[in-house]
């Protein structure tokens, strides 16, 4: 979580959302943090109260690019990279990292989810609290500018995925992920009226 006392604003964090680049703009401007940075607005409000007089917001992400953004994550990232290596030599998958498909994954999901399920979890997990204001990433900067009121200070997009590992998104990765992320397509449609 970011903060802001003198405005009583906060920023939670959806994995998957913008984390590293929010921190880095919200610090620049003169908000504080605390950790654990993906922690829920509940836990953080039960060990400050005072945030109940904050509001607070998280960026609400298309399924499918935040889908596709914790796969990449898991490929690109040296730590990471080693486990999703053993990860498929366990589930028979004889491809590289790089190499695997996203279809592949998908046929794999319950291995996947179990072992980086820090990386997909359902947005509703943080958003769908009644303290939470959810944004659009969509409208990333736009969004975050408004809510600081800062219009000048750069904003560096951070941890952003390379093409290393990048796979086709065809259907079936789709129907997967509009099936496992349901009530976050439920919950886009009912607070902030986006049709996924």
């Amino acid at each position: 979580m970011f903060f802001d006392k003198a405005t009583k604003q906060a920023f939670i964090f959806s994995t998957k959302t913008g984390t590293i680049a929010t921190r880095h703009f919200l610090g620049s401007v003169g908000w504080h943090g605390l950790h654990p940075y993906h922690a829920t607005a509940e836990e953080f409000i039960k060990q400050y109260p005072a945030l109940n007089d904050y509001t607070i917001y998280g960026f609400y992400r298309d399924p499918v690019n935040r889908f596709e953004s914790a796969v990449l994550h898991c490929k690109q990232f040296p730590m990471v990279r080693d486990a999703l290596a053993k990860l498929l030599q366990d589930n028979g998958i004889s491809k590289s990292v790089e190499a695997v498909s996203y279809d592949e994954l998908v046929d794999v999901h319950d291995a996947l989810i179990e072992k980086f399920k820090g990386l997909f979890i359902s947005q509703t997990h943080w958003l769908d609290h009644p303290k939470v204001t959810a944004l659009d990433f969509a409208k990333f900067e736009s969004e975050l500018r408004r809510v600081t009121g800062n219009t000048t200070q750069v904003l560096v997009r951070r941890n952003e995925s390379s093409g290393f590992g990048r796979s086709e998104i065809t259907p079936k990765v789709v129907d997967f992920v509009k099936a496992h992320y349901a009530s976050d397509y439920e919950f886009a449609r009912r607070v902030l009226q986006i049709e996924g």
